[in-house]
């Protein structure tokens, strides 16, 4: 693995609660964040190191050192999207004029009967390439065929929490089959590859009964792993709920879970009663603003969550609903539409969102000791963001608020650069290990034949 040196970065910290940028330089070495140094400090590090001075600036790779000039550009950690389903690009803009519940049985279940691995492969590697080019460097999956999801993760190369969704809403062989393949694909993992890690998922406690949910429980109990579940998405799922398990959804959640760390999607139609339970449970709270707006879900009230101290982190649900991949997007629309909700009170502000798109998602998969922020040891998965003062980012200019910026005036396709685990992605907007033409000719037959 070559080692990194990112020159001159505008680097975004984490300092006690706040968030700061300074100017520094970031040494990768085996793929973690080996140093962070200043300019008053390059020499006894390149001295330390073995780094030529005088190669320093240019794009050269020198004795295996790949040099990354970061001028203008902010360099932070990789965008975390916490509730996806990674092929689900088939479904981009199918949702228009649909509830949730009309958008899911008309339009999308009935795809999904037809899909093949071959299907589900290059849907994948599309999102891939959506995430990649929009600075997401770590996806929390809720999908199936999920061996195909597995080996496009790994021709990515991004890092993947994968699944295979479970419910028996079509009866218990329904639900024996799925626990069978979730059990396959955790037993044959790849042990040694830290990019791909596992959630149990039941789908959600109106398409699951009692016996599933206890299933799930007994599965994450068993392979020690987090649960990944829809939760209280649409008001419907209120009455829904609790007509299937005869008691409301909170008590649901309590006792299957009560003593499992568990991620739920979505949690627009929590209560205040409802949230002083989660506050005392290990629980994070995954906020879909635009996907929740699209389907007409309403609006979480991320600012109370958070006031009461449960973590609310980011995602973007799949593209039928969310539209993109874009947590950029998801940045910006999650602070203002609290604005909706709170008028003139206290309420979610830029630095609130850029700490929900990175190390509050980190939390939620239980990886911030990993990833989520630019620290010393931590793993290398970082993006750098283009601000310099051109026709493409013209909404920037002036840029005097660069935190600000990066929520409310920045895309993904700002991102210039984008490094995991210390392999470099992307750069200069050129994506580097995946043939991106291929996989878009792929794709287009893949679509024509099931639409």
């Amino acid at each position: 693995m070559e080692e990194v040196l990112i020159e001159n970065g505008n680097v975004l910290l984490f300092k006690n609660n706040d968030i700061i940028i300074k100017k520094l330089n970031i040494l990768i070495k085996n793929g973690k964040i080996e140093k962070l140094f200043s300019d008053n400090e390059k020499n006894k590090v390149y001295e330390e190191y073995n780094i030529n001075a005088s190669k320093v600036g240019n794009s050269d790779t020198l004795k295996n050192i790949h040099i990354i000039d970061a001028t203008d550009k902010v360099v932070m950690p990789g965008l975390i999207n916490v509730h996806a389903h990674i092929p689900m690009s088939i479904f981009r803009e199918t949702t228009e004029g649909c509830k949730l519940y009309d958008w899911l049985s008309k339009k999308i279940w009935p795809v999904e009967d037809k899909l093949t691995e071959e299907d589900v492969y290059y849907a994948s590697m599309l999102s891939y390439i959506e995430m990649i080019s929009t600075g997401t460097t770590c996806v929390n999956d809720h999908y199936f065929i999920s061996n195909a999801i597995r080996k496009a993760a790994e021709d990515a190369k991004v890092r993947t929490v994968l699944t295979r969704v479970l419910m028996d809403s079509d009866g218990e062989d329904g639900l024996k089959q799925r626990v069978e393949e979730f059990e396959k694909l955790y037993e044959t993992r790849d042990k040694e590859n830290s990019l791909i890690t596992y959630t149990v998922s039941p789908h959600s406690m109106y398409t699951c009964s009692d016996k599933a949910l206890e299933k799930s429980r007994e599965l994450a109990k068993r392979y020690n792993l987090p649960v990944h579940i829809h939760f209280l998405e649409s008001i419907d799922e209120i009455e829904d709920i609790k007509n299937k398990h005869g008691i409301p959804a909170i008590d649901v959640l309590q006792k299957y879970f009560s003593d499992i760390h568990t991620i739920l999607a979505h949690g627009v139609k929590i209560s205040d009663s409802d949230l002083e339970v989660l506050k005392n449970m290990d629980v994070a709270i995954v906020h879909n603003p635009v996907s929740n707006m699209r389907l007409g879900c309403k609006i979480a009230d991320t600012t109370k969550y958070l006031q009461n101290g449960v973590n609310v982190c980011l995602g973007t649900d799949g593209q039928g609903s969310g539209s993109n991949l874009d947590m950029f997007e998801a940045m910006r629309v999650a602070c203002l539409i609290q604005g909706g909700i709170h008028e003139n009170e206290e309420r979610l502000n830029a630095k609130d969102v850029i700490k929900m798109a990175t190390i509050n998602g980190a939390k939620a998969l239980q990886k911030e000791n990993e990833i989520g922020s630019i620290e010393e040891g931590k793993v290398a998965d970082i993006i750098l963001v283009d601000i310099s003062e051109k026709l493409d980012n013209i909404t920037m200019v002036p840029n005097l608020n660069k935190l600000a910026n990066l929520v409310y005036n920045t895309s993904g396709r700002n991102v210039d650069t984008t490094i995991v685990n210390g392999n470099v992605l992307m750069e200069n907007r050129i994506i580097k290990n995946i043939n991106v033409q291929e996989v878009i000719n792929k794709y287009n037959k893949i679509i024509k034949r099931l639409f």
